[in-house]
């Protein structure tokens, strides 16, 4: 296998949702940066804290996509799959708090 390569169909799907999940945690940051901004009271804080889980989202997914493109055929890769495994479940998280908080 050649450096930064796929391996194959799971890296491909693994890069295809880090890719759409860093624009779902884009949205999401946005969306609750603007509820800060506009809002006021017991709620700003929720929405610092969702904010913030949003921003470690992206942070996961990038950190995901980086370690499947370069790690080859490593133990690392494997990490990266973790990291984006998890950013997807907070994307669903931050999915139904910003659907029930809307």
């Amino acid at each position: 296998m050649a450096f930064g390569k796929p391996s194959g169909a799971l890296d491909k799907a693994a890069k295809a949702l880090a890719t759409a999940g860093g624009i779902a945690h884009i949205a999401f940051f946005s969306l609750f940066a603007f509820r800060v901004v506009s809002g006021g009271g017991v709620g700003r804080f929720a929405h610092v804290l969702f904010a913030t889980l949003a921003l470690i989202g992206l942070g996961s997914e990038f950190l995901g996509w980086s370690l499947i493109k370069f790690g080859g055929k490593t133990k690392i890769r494997r990490l990266g799959l973790w990291a984006i495994a998890l950013s997807t479940g907070l994307a669903a998280v931050l999915l139904v708090v910003a659907s029930v908080t809307g």
